[in-house]
This record gives structure tokens, C-alpha cells and sequence, in this order.
């Protein structure tokens, strides 16, 4: 039978179940937005006992959809809290200028936003001179990584280094090496900004090995001034450094970086000059 053969009155009535099962599914995705599992064929069964029109089944569909709306926006705005990137003016791939980034490889820079290192599990590498936006792109990066539902962990160098001396001063490396393991992306910007002692250094071997070996979308995300060849000056024990290195970049995105500031483009001069005082005699 062709469609024609139908008539419009069937074909109409096939469409009007088709919107109907279509409704039926939305409630049952917008329930397991909160963990609640019915399945479509429960939500017809429901719908039929309570005597649930096409009107009233959209009503509860729009209200699943509102709420898990809600809800999206409020895991988005605990993780990127939780993330500790900043927010008061946040860096994001919409406000970096990738006009700027010229060179042989810019199509892989514009290709961070889509994630795919993360579920690839690839490492990232930002290095370059100062003020030509590789903690922009590292921000950037843990910020949509939480718009998608990514727990992310952004932290300097200094910080590291710091967070590291206290665990091993307090006997607690080994909770510190697993919160470091946890996040989906780990960003640490700003590599050589302090030497690591030799303990110190042995527990950032940890936790890259402990990422390295990581299930799911993961990402360690780095930002340096200084090419990882050199980074024997920021580390103390060759081996251990080594170890880490060949770990760090066995699956990674290393982009080189090269170019004038982005810093003070909003910078304004102006020219003034102080003239000599008037005295002004009393008489």
C-alpha cells in the first residue's frame, strides 16, 4: 500500500502516535536525569490509568525538562566551583581569539573545544613565552570540560609544590596522590615556576603514573614557559623525571607556542605635563 493509499485521517493518526510515543520517551529520559528509571511503556501505562491526555502528558514533559534544566545548570556551577579555575572573568574558547594563532598547525588548536583528547585520553601541553594564551587555553579547556559534566581540578605550580610539601609533612601522600587522580581533567599551569625537592618530585611521578593508567576520558593538562626537555631544572632526581616525562607525553597534544604578548592590549597612554606654580602675592 502506498502512502497515498492511506489517506490523510491515517496518516495523520500515525503522526499523532509518533508525537505521543516521542512524549512518552521524553518523561522517561527527563526522570533519568534524577536516577529515576521508567521505562516509555511505563509512562503509557501511568498515562492511560490517570487518564492523561496529549496536553497533560506534555505538561509533565516540559515540567521534567525544566527541572532537569535546573538541575544541569546546578552540577555545571558546583563543578566549575569545585574546579577552582577562575571565574570572575572566565576564559573560554567564545572569548580566545583564534584569529591570532597562525602557523602550520592552528586547525589543531581549534579543535580543543570538541574534547576529544579527553575521551582519547591524550595529554595536553601548553608551552611558550609569556602573555600568549596557554592558561587562557588551559581554563578554557577545564571550563567546558564542566559545562559536559567532567569533574575538573585547575591548580599552579606553586600550589602543587605546596600541597605536596604538606602531605608529606602531615604523613597523608597518599589521599593527596588519589584527590590528584580523581578529577577527569587535571590542569597545572605554570610548570617552573618552583623547584621540586626530590619527594616532592617522586609524588608528582605518582600521580601522573596514577593517571596514566586511568580508565574513562581523562586529561592532564599542562602549561610551561620552558620546553619539557628542560624541565631537569624545575625537578629534582633524573630518573624519576624521566619516568614521569615518558608517561606524560606517551599520549599527548604538545603545542609550541611562539609569538608577542596578548597583555596590555587594553593598556591606554597619556600624555601630560606639570606647568610651574603661579604665586600669587597678598597685598
Amino acid at each position: 500500500m502506498t502512502r497515498s493509499d492511506n489517506g490523510p485521517g491515517v496518516d495523520a493518526a500515525v503522526e499523532a502516535a509518533m508525537e505521543i510515543d516521542g512524549i512518552y520517551r521524553a518523561i522517561s529520559a527527563g526522570a533519568a536525569s534524577f536516577g529515576v528509571r521508567i521505562a516509555p511503556e511505563e509512562v503509557a501505562e501511568l498515562a492511560t490509568r490517570m487518564d492523561f491526555g496529549p496536553e497533560g502528558l506534555q505538561a509533565v514533559a516540559d515540567v521534567f525538562g525544566y527541572l532537569g534544566e535546573r538541575h544541569r545548570d546546578s552540577v555545571i556551577q558546583t563543578l566549575l566551583r569545585l574546579s577552582r579555575i577562575p571565574q570572575k572573568a572566565p576564559k573560554t574558547f567564545d572569548n580566545f581569539d583564534f584569529a591570532r594563532i597562525q602557523g602550520k598547525d592552528p586547525k589543531a588548536l581549534r579543535q580543543l573545544p570538541t574534547l576529544s583528547n579527553l575521551h582519547a585520553r591524550k595529554n595536553i601541553a601548553f608551552i611558550g613565552p609569556e602573555g600568549i594564551g596557554k592558561t587562557h587555553l588551559a581554563q578554557a579547556y577545564g571550563n567546558k570540560c564542566c559545562e559536559l559534566g567532567y569533574k575538573t581540578y585547575y591548580m599552579k605550580a606553586t600550589e602543587l609544590k605546596a600541597k605536596l610539601e604538606k602531605a608529606i609533612a602531615e604523613n597523608r601522600t597518599e589521599s593527596v596522590v588519589n584527590f590528584m587522580v580523581k578529577p577527569s581533567c587535571l590542569i597545572i599551569d605554570e610548570i617552573g615556576r618552583r623547584r621540586f625537592d626530590r619527594d616532592c618530585t617522586n609524588l608528582f611521578f605518582d600521580i601522573v603514573d596514577r593517571r596514566y593508567e586511568k580508565e574513562g576520558p581523562n586529561a592532564l593538562i599542562l602549561t610551561s614557559n620552558t620546553p619539557a626537555s628542560q624541565w631537569d631544572e624545575f625537578f629534582t632526581g633524573d630518573d624519576t623525571l624521566l619516568c614521569a616525562l615518558d608517561r606524560l607525553f606517551d599520549r599527548a597534544s604538545v603545542f609550541m607556542m611562539k609569538g608577542p604578548s596578548y597583555r596590555g592590549r587594553e593598556c591606554e597612554t597619556f600624555s601630560v605635563e606639570a606647568v610651574a606654580a603661579v604665586i600669587k602675592t597678598v597685598k
